[in-house]
């Protein structure tokens, strides 16, 4: 079945581990893409919604950092503010416009 992998000579069928996915008649697991995320016991891969950023092999995804965004779904990492925006919060897929008086360098 699908999210399992069963090896040549196997009586029986192994659930696929976290960052891998296991497509059914499976007889090993397969790296899950950047972009994609994985959890335990997958048959195919889940795309990283916007705001969040998955690197290969990943069980879950990871929000963007402070100073980051990410406008986009299946997105690898995260694009940092350009100057005169900011975002002070994690796991959000745009930035700010800095406010008047203030000094807003690109992110990290």
């Amino acid at each position: 079945p699908g999210g399992y992998y069963c090896p040549s000579g196997s009586s029986t069928y192994n659930t696929c581990p976290g960052g891998y996915y296991c497509p059914s008649t499976s007889s090993t697991y397969t790296t899950c893409p950047g972009g994609y995320y994985c959890p335990s016991g997958s048959s195919t891969f889940t795309a990283c919604p916007s705001g969040t950023y998955c690197s290969s092999g990943s069980s879950s995804t990871t929000s963007c950092p402070t100073g980051q965004y990410n406008p986009s779904s299946t997105q690898s990492s995260c694009l940092s503010c350009p100057g005169g925006m900011y975002q002070p919060s994690t796991g959000y897929s745009y930035c700010f416009t800095c406010p008047g008086g203030y000094y807003c360098p690109s992110g990290p």
